[in-house]
């Protein structure tokens, strides 16, 4: 039986909808070294952490301007430290087959503005990207 309880990523208590991905990738638990080099016959020598971290790339359809507030609400639901963008995410872990969760910051995140209305605004796809700390 599946660990898979229906979404993908939960910001803070709120899961993010599903049908707001247009992509969803992740790289989990990328493997860091404390300390890695060559010897002398070339062979690598690696130090590595007994944990690992991970980023998690997705993009949105595109979005009318209420389903974005609704995106940014539940994102910043999440925030914990607003200076760093720094927030707590639940995720879905490929690797495990299993939630994690976790805190992250969020680099900047670009919107682009499809076309606007006197009632509306269509956004382009938003890519954003988390990065675990």
């Amino acid at each position: 039986m599946s660990n898979y309880k229906g979404y993908l990523l939960k910001f803070g208590n709120t899961e993010f909808p599903n049908n707001y991905f247009a992509e969803y990738s992740s790289t989990l638990d990328q493997r860091m070294d404390n300390d890695a080099e060559r010897d002398d016959n070339g062979s690598l020598q690696r130090s590595t952490l007994p944990t690992g971290k991970t980023s998690i790339t997705f993009s949105t359809h595109i979005l009318h301007l209420n389903e974005k507030i609704n995106m940014q609400n539940i994102i910043n639901s999440a925030i914990v430290n607003t200076v760093q963008r720094k927030c707590y995410v639940t995720y879905w872990n490929d690797e495990t087959n299993s939630y994690d969760s976790g805190y992250f910051y969020i680099p900047d995140i670009e919107f682009s503005i499809m076309d606007a209305s006197k009632t509306d605004i269509r956004y382009n796809p938003i890519s954003i990207e988390l990065i675990e700390y």
